[in-house]
């Protein structure tokens, strides 16, 4: 497949094409790395890794940060509903790199799962600890979930088991996502051998989400690859601020609608005194302490603390009440 550089490779091109003297040829993989060379213009030529993708600017990755760390979130309480435990999810990576960097980098043992989510044309995959699967199946099944000995691979049975914690989890990931694309995931293959994870040419740019799952006992990772070309279309829709874009006042009702069942506390001052410490350690059953407040004026209406209203005190049958006769100002 064809690369396609970057104006950040490009303009890194041009200038090494621009500079005198010669220029270090970059070094093989798994040879030491070659360090600066002065040429004889007395300019420092570094060596330049133009395979390190660059697809993804700075507040880009940020935007797509922002919705994944939402996605840890509802893992957390995804995970504890269904293993009945207290469990964290952290997003704690999101990054660009090659595939094939991204396989050599992947840890194991892991299941692995190949996802076809719809509209993106080209395969995802995701991936979860099997210490964390095991556990996650002995926890599902009535056990405690401790487990001393995790397999490297899994039954058929333990697949089916398992997938009634990663199907909610792949849920919850595309909930994160809604208000920017509607995805909708199927499983079109799981194993748990890296090497049959090549879905992808090696030199693709991928996005890896890395997700870290912590709980009482249980440890370990998940992780979603998205191939670079089917989050292209979507960059700008990752950074838009829905809320600054808004017009002034259009979410007056959605926020009303929100905060309108809150509890709020209400109280009624009928008045204040001020008595010195001596004097309030010799009170005694039927002692009268003299207010401030002339008798028939409103009283003080506070709203959680804070002055609100003044209010007439009555009787509703039984019991007092009060009218309010004005909103008082900040």
């Amino acid at each position: 497949m064809n690369e396609i550089l970057s104006n950040e490779e490009i303009d890194t091109l041009l200038q090494m094409f621009r500079s005198e003297g010669a220029i270090e040829a970059e070094p093989q993989a798994g040879a030491p790395v070659a360090m600066p060379v002065t040429a004889q213009t007395d300019r420092v030529v570094s060596p330049v890794d133009l395979l390190k993708p660059n697809r993804l600017g700075r507040e880009q990755l940020r935007g797509i940060e922002r919705y994944f760390e939402s996605a840890g979130k509802l893992l957390s309480a995804t995970i504890s509903d269904k293993l009945r435990l207290d469990a964290r999810c952290d997003c704690v990576a999101v990054e660009q790199l090659r595939f094939g960097s991204w396989l050599q980098q992947l840890p194991g043992p892991v299941s692995i799962y190949v996802l076809q989510m719809d509209p993106f044309r080209q395969p995802t995959l995701f991936t979860a600890s099997t210490s964390l699967l095991y556990g996650a199946v002995d926890r599902i099944l009535g056990g405690s979930g401790k487990v001393q000995k995790v397999p490297k691979d899994f039954t058929a049975a333990e697949h089916t088991v398992a997938e009634a914690l990663v199907g909610p989890c792949l849920d919850r990931i595309c909930d994160s996502l809604a208000e920017v694309v509607k995805l909708k995931w199927s499983m079109q293959s799981r194993f748990c051998n890296p090497s049959m994870a090549q879905i992808l040419p090696s030199q693709d740019v991928v996005l890896s989400v890395y997700f870290q799952v912590t709980g009482d006992f249980l440890i370990g990772d998940l992780r979603l690859v998205i191939p670079f070309i089917a989050l292209e279309p979507l960059l700008e829709r990752f950074t838009r601020d829905s809320v600054s874009s808004l017009d002034p006042g259009a979410l007056r009702d959605k926020v009303a609608n929100t905060v309108r069942d809150v509890p709020l506390e209400l109280a009624v001052e009928l008045g204040g005194a001020r008595i010195r410490l001596r004097q309030l350690l010799e009170l005694q059953p039927g002692d009268v302490i003299p207010l401030t407040a002339r008798l028939g004026a409103p009283a003080v209406v506070p709203v959680m603390g804070k002055p609100k209203f003044t209010a007439q005190v009555g009787r509703i049958g039984n019991r007092l009440g009060i009218q309010v006769a004005d909103v008082m100002g900040e």
